[in-house]
Parts: C-alpha cells; sequence; structure tokens
C-alpha cells in the first residue's frame, strides 16, 4: 500500500513547510504581477542581481541566482533579444562574458520592485512592526544555518 501524503492542521505543520508555503504563494503572486508586465518570470531574479552588480560574470549570475548554467544562458539571450541585458566578453579575460543591464532593463526593474514592495506590504501587513522584525532575524539564522552546513 502505497503511502498516503501527510496532511497536518495548520498549527502543527512542520516549519519548513509553512516557509515552503508562504514562498509559494509570493512566487506565484509575483509571477502574475510579472506577467501583466508582460515579462517572463525567470528574468526577475537576474534583473534584481544586475541590478545591484551590473557586469558580472554569466557564472556570477549562475551562483547568486542559484540557477543551472543553461538555465542562464537561455534566459540571457531571450532578456538581450528584448533588449534588457548586454553581454559583452570581458577584455581581461576572452573566456568571460561579463552581463550588463541596460537602460530599458533598469525601468523594467524599478517596475518589478514597485510591485515587489506592494505585495511585501500586504503580506506584512498582519504583522506588527515588531513581529516583522523578529520574522527577518529568525528566517535570516534559519538561512545562514543552512548556507553554513552546505557548505560543511
Amino acid at each position: 500500500m502505497a503511502d498516503k501524503p501527510h496532511h497536518y492542521p495548520m498549527d502543527q505543520a512542520p516549519i519548513g513547510m509553512l516557509i515552503n508555503d508562504a514562498s509559494k504563494f509570493f512566487h506565484d503572486r509575483m509571477r502574475r504581477e510579472a506577467e501583466k508586465l508582460g515579462i517572463r518570470d525567470g528574468y526577475r531574479q537576474m534583473l534584481f542581481y544586475l541590478a545591484r552588480n551590473d557586469g558580472v560574470t554569466q557564472l556570477d549570475l549562475v551562483r547568486s541566482c542559484r540557477l543551472k548554467p543553461p538555465t542562464v544562458s537561455v534566459t540571457l539571450k531571450k532578456m538581450e533579444d528584448e533588449g534588457y541585458v548586454l553581454r559583452e566578453t570581458d577584455p581581461g579575460d576572452l573566456r568571460q562574458v561579463r552581463v550588463f543591464i541596460t537602460e530599458k532593463g533598469k525601468q523594467l526593474n524599478r517596475q518589478i520592485h514597485e510591485r515587489v514592495e506592494a505585495l511585501e506590504q500586504l503580506f506584512c501587513e498582519s504583522l506588527a512592526p515588531e513581529e516583522q522584525r523578529e520574522l527577518r532575524r529568525l528566517l535570516l539564522k534559519m538561512r545562514a544555518h543552512y548556507e553554513q552546513s552546505e557548505r560543511g
């Protein structure tokens, strides 16, 4: 007999499951917001990173966005075709390709950022400011611990 999935009352659900649910709600809503802007969902993460770290290598994008190299390469090709980024060979190391966000990409990033901030406000409006600070502190602590365990 196959195992049935676990169904927990929400107040007894594992913390990881609750974090995953909250993340999925947020991600799904952001995907819909990106669709309203007429862009592909995969652009958001790379635009956010490039807006803060213009001129990084494709490998930097792979690592920072936690995506597979082919995914980054294909997405960047589409973004370049649509005028959001430029890719240039690094003159100091011809094996490296550097990625730069264009003015059109910066404008799109600002639009997405506005949507993220509005969604963040909606997401957190049920929490008092001190609860928001505590939740942030706890999530950062959990994230740091997880990253440390991944490094060995």
